[in-house]
């Protein structure tokens, strides 16, 4: 064991409390599905922005991030930088829309614009998005935490242990999030990022002190990686500047803009206003992140460099970090700001998938059903999902590292949804014949890209591609392209229907019918808005060839 009893006693009590908090919320909420999947329509910004962050901040971060940071350098956090730009275009480009459709699910916008095949198309790619890149991506991120805490993963038993891991974090993550509902979620998610950031600025401190000082650390280099702290690769990298550009981009927008564990909690505040500053406040947190996490990967690098850590996995490097250096009680703090973002992450893509198949899928078998019976419907549906994803957690070993995992979902199924979601709000000859077409080739050429990149006997025939091509990143933009100029040009031979037209002008005039901000909240706003863009843009020139980069 790497603990201390003081340690395991601090994550006792925080599992107490967290556990306490969603059952002592889920007595005075959750009467009815959509007071369950959406708390009723009344959060706050201050909610919101947490809860968009810490559905986020968990496995693909603590330990996909950090691990790729351990390998690569600080570059691995320019996808929060991403995920901060896009929060912006969150706020400024999509959500009056969405609000004034009074959508229950983000796929419900694609049946309003086009129709109910499209956002059954939408619903299934979103659901497997989340159960593969959330929920079983997250269970496999607290079990190789759990595991390594305890000295589990040098067990003789130790695939039987990683499987009783897994099983603790479905089980405590699951009770609270069946019972409480996204508000118990996003009171506990607030909470939990105040641990989150704590913990993770204690670890970046004591990890500069251990390996000497603020110099040293910025002076660290590798030689096949170069400066450690740059954000600026060449574009052949896998990580490079072209890639980031292009293929994270579409991966931020169909995240953070469509994604139903993101969308569904914007769509959970009472007014305009609120949905707006959370994302802004989420972007800045995002940003936060960098340091946090990502840089804690870095300086684990240079310790391991050192000989003043061993490691077993890059995955690893982020809690080999916190148990190497920390001292009792405050590696207790540390670990609770871990394990709630694990936490977080289970709870958020529980409850969207939860809400997806209850809304998209189980309602329209089920007519008749009430609020109340929605309630007891999307509570089975859960349960099943997080049985399901048990299943699959231990599944994703099988790759080479927990974020080079999630590249490959979140890279393949993205594109078919970029592209209709944007032609839907800026195309008025998008129409609904169109966009199941082009929803239909993504997920044909978002497979065939996977055998591509994945299998062993495609191999030989993705090695003698061009270097460009053989990046998950770059195919991904490779196929919105194709799906861009598909969707273009059918628009175009099929003229649209009086249908079609309706409902573009439907889309088109919902924001008109939300409550607008008042002039004071629209400075504040602005203001918050104009601060993370220029937070953003200095953070880029600090670890660039033009800082310490």
């Amino acid at each position: 064991m790497k603990v201390q009893p003081i340690d395991i006693l601090v994550l006792v009590v925080y599992f107490a409390a967290i556990i306490l908090i969603g059952v002592v919320i889920s007595r005075r909420q959750a009467k009815g599905g959509r007071e369950f999947f959406l708390a009723g329509g009344q959060m706050k910004w201050p909610f919101i922005g947490a809860s968009l962050f810490a559905a986020n901040i968990s496995s693909q971060q603590f330990v996909g991030q950090a691990g790729l940071a351990f390998t690569v350098g600080i570059i691995a956090g320019g996808f929060q930088l991403v995920g901060a730009f896009c929060f912006m275009l969150l706020a400024a480009v999509f959500l009056r829309t969405y609000m004034g459709l009074r959508l229950t699910t983000s796929p419900e916008f694609f049946e309003r614009r086009y129709d109910a095949r499209c956002r059954t198309i939408v619903s299934f790619i979103n659901v497997m998005m989340v159960m593969l890149g959330n929920l079983a991506a997250a269970m496999y991120a607290g079990a190789t935490v759990l595991s390594h805490l305890f000295g589990w993963d040098q067990s003789v038993h130790a695939n039987e242990l990683f499987w009783l891991a897994v099983l603790v974090i479905g089980g405590v993550a699951g009770l609270y999030t069946l019972v409480g509902g996204l508000k118990a979620i996003m009171v506990c998610d607030f909470l939990q990022m105040i641990i989150l950031m704590v913990g993770g600025a204690l670890l970046l401190g004591f990890g500069i002190s251990k390996v000497g000082s603020v110099s040293e650390v910025l002076a660290f280099t590798n030689g096949e990686v170069g400066s450690m702290w740059s954000l600026h690769k060449p574009w052949y990298h896998n990580l490079g500047w072209l890639p980031m550009l292009t293929g994270t981009l579409i991966l931020g927008v169909h995240g953070h803009c469509t994604d139903q564990d993101y969308v569904q909690r914007t769509l959970s505040a009472g007014r305009l206003y609120h949905a707006k500053m959370g994302a802004i406040f989420g972007g800045y947190l995002k940003i936060l992140a960098l340091f946090v996490i990502a840089a804690p990967g870095v300086i684990c690098a240079q310790l391991v460099a050192q000989g003043k850590i061993e490691l077993v996995t890059a995955d690893s490097a982020y809690v080999a970090l916190l148990t190497s250096i920390m001292p009792a009680g405050l590696m207790g703090l540390c670990l609770a700001g871990l394990v709630a973002a694990i936490l977080s992450s289970v709870e958020a893509g529980l409850c969207a998938c939860g809400s997806l198949l209850t809304y998209d899928f189980f309602s329209k078998i089920r007519k008749t059903a009430d609020e109340k019976q929605l309630l007891k419907d999307g509570r089975i549906i859960m349960f099943v999902l997080l049985v399901v994803c048990m299943v699959l957690a231990p599944m994703i070993r099988n790759f080479e590292g927990l974020f080079h995992y999630l590249l490959y979902v979140w890279a393949l199924l993205a594109p078919p949804v970029f592209v209709t979601v944007l032609f839907g709000l800026f195309d008025k000859r998008a129409n609904a014949r169109s966009a199941f077409a082009t929803l239909i080739t993504g997920c044909v050429l978002g497979l065939l890209a996977f055998v591509l990149l994945k299998m062993p006997f495609a191999q030989p025939l993705l090695e003698s591609l061009p270097i460009y091509f053989q990046n998950k990143l770059n195919i991904s933009f490779v196929i919105t392209l194709v799906l861009a100029v598909e969707m273009f040009v059918l628009n175009r031979v099929h003229p649209s229907t009086p249908e079609d037209d309706a409902k573009v002008e439907m889309v088109r005039t919902a924001g008109d019918t939300v409550e607008p901000m008042t002039p004071d909240e629209l400075v504040k706003y602005r203001i918050f808005f104009i601060g993370l863009l220029a937070f953003l843009l200095g953070v880029i020139v600090f670890f660039s060839p033009l800082g310490i980069g």
